[in-house]
């Protein structure tokens, strides 16, 4: 393997496939002679076959002597400038610079050819790039089958699990969630495919049924978009319960406040409250909190014995001990979705506001496909005020273009997967870790089961890691329902008939289809 040349942070090796490997995503070091205690760390993102002065001539003279099979003499001339056709290129990003033996900081210094280059073994580099962990999650990943432990602060705080659909993202996303409920840190997820809610440990929580959310734990911004969803008002309507709402819930937290009281209100003490002198407005808005009540959407009197309703800061708890929650929100309108995870959020934000005074517990919460049920501008307020509050997030997406830019800019770790949409890939490489080539290279030559891990868990440096598979009580996808699978039931059971009347097991192609 030799130097063919180097431009900016890019290096071209030429080799021979005979001699050496060089796949995409292996590492080398390049190191000077005779000392080899200095020289570059590079990593492979392409290869392409060796192009040179005469190759289309000799592509012409081998179609013609093909072509002409009597020939007084062969036109190639030497028979070794066959081997030529076997050489490759190899293109490599600069990723470290080599001082003494120890890798920095790459500075833009190249050396000569005068080199030797060798192919970097697992361990070393794992040994260089990997920041030693102070609490390390459990393994979820190989390098070179080499398990990976990463350091749990280095998630904090913006993450981005990405790839196209079916490419093992919340395969990836159980991982996580498993690793980090094993140390004990909450987690909560946001799931609107049902992929997390199987999970052995977790605390699925379907509103309306097992969790109804307290209006003086959530505050009043959740119930004029619950209106919006159920039971649009007209405008004049909406605009007095938007005013009045706040209104009416400091005055009832004075009150309970005068009575040395914990504040509490719901919708029964909301139905009886005036909302306008207007006899039309009063009626409008009395209709909608008396058909919000009926679904049974928040926690009333009635439903406060009840042992199957879990409100979020009980849950919280039990996250606490390992237990995620799962928001199961499968069968939520996108509006409602929308008002469920506002109203999730403020009450986190009320929780990480109560640990900072107490055990610093602080939650992982994670958001898959966030661009359905947040808009960009709460997104960037998550990403910005998590940082203050404690609160780290992991997106989980198969669309990064619909994720803000600022996402990518404030990133702390991305996680890779298959991506093949252009725009897609323009996206993630926004980010401030490494450049367009790498991301496009690897994104679309990524292979099964694999994944780019690149940020402050790898102290910046890309690293394409292999996933282990879940563990067998963990369903590694959700359920697909399909049109499809009633012709199965009614093969089996036409199978089931045959043999049970004492005929042999009929052959593949006897099967009726």
């Amino acid at each position: 393997m030799e130097i063919a040349s180097i431009k900016g942070d890019t290096v071209l090796l030429l080799y021979h496939p005979a001699e050496a490997a060089a796949e995409v995503g292996q590492q080398f070091t390049i190191l000077e002679l005779p000392d080899k205690t200095g020289g570059l760390v590079v990593q492979v993102i392409s290869n392409d076959s060796l192009e040179y002065p005469g190759l289309q001539q000799e592509m012409i003279q081998r179609i013609l002597e093909e072509r002409i099979a009597q020939v007084d003499r062969p036109l190639d001339r030497e028979g070794g400038m066959g081997e030529i056709k076997s050489l490759k290129v190899a293109t490599a990003k600069i990723r470290k610079r080599v001082q003494d033996g120890v890798w920095r900081t790459w500075d833009g210094w190249i050396p000569t050819r005068n080199v030797t280059i060798s192919r970097i073994e697992a361990a070393h580099l794992l040994g260089s790039v990997l920041p030693s962990p102070a609490f390390p999650i459990r393994s979820f990943a190989r390098f070179n089958e080499s398990p990976i432990q990463f350091d749990g602060p280095r998630l904090n705080m913006v993450n981005v699990i990405t790839g196209v659909k079916g490419s093992g993202k919340s395969h990836l996303a159980k991982h996580l969630v498993l690793a980090l409920s094993d140390m004990l840190v909450p987690c909560i997820i946001f799931d609107i495919n049902g992929e997390y809610v199987e999970l052995p440990t977790a605390q699925p929580l379907r509103w309306g049924d097992n969790f109804m959310p307290d209006l003086a734990e959530i505050g009043h911004e959740m119930l004029p978009l619950v209106v919006r969803a159920v039971y649009p008002l007209p405008q004049a309507s909406e605009s007095v319960l938007q005013g009045m709402l706040p209104v009416l819930f400091a005055r009832r937290r004075a009150y309970c406040k005068q009575r040395n009281r914990s504040f509490a209100i719901d919708l029964d003490f909301l139905r009886g409250s005036t909302w306008s002198n207007n006899q039309y407005i009063q009626q409008a808005i009395d209709d909608r909190l008396r058909v919000i009540a009926n679904m049974g959407l928040f926690l009333s009197p009635s439903m406060r014995q009840a042992a199957t309703v879990t409100n979020l800061t009980s849950a919280y708890e039990e996250a606490c001990a390992g237990h995620p929650i799962v928001f199961d929100m499968r069968r939520l309108s996108p509006t409602l979705q929308h008002a469920l995870v506002r109203a999730a959020d403020n009450t986190i934000e009320t929780i990480c506001a109560r640990e900072a005074e107490a055990s610093g517990r602080y939650p992982f919460v994670f958001y898959e496909e966030a661009h359905f049920y947040i808009s960009a501008d709460a997104i960037l307020n998550l990403i910005t005020r998590g940082r203050h509050i404690g609160m780290a997030s992991v997106f989980v997406t198969n669309t990064p273009q619909h994720l803000p830019d600022p996402v990518f800019r404030q990133l702390d770790n991305l996680i890779l997967l298959a991506l093949t949409h252009k725009d897609d890939i323009r996206n993630v490489s926004k980010n401030s870790f490494t450049d367009e080539d790498t991301i496009q290279s690897f994104a679309t030559r990524m292979p099964q089961y694999h994944c780019l891990i690149i940020g402050n868990v790898t102290d910046r440096y890309p690293l394409v890691v292999k996933v282990d598979p879940l563990p067998p009580e963990v369903p590694p996808t959700g359920r697909t329902r399909s049109t499809w699978d009633r012709f199965e039931g009614e093969r089996e059971s036409s199978m089931a008939k045959r043999l049970g009347a004492g005929g042999a097991e009929p052959a593949l192609e006897e099967i009726p289809f």
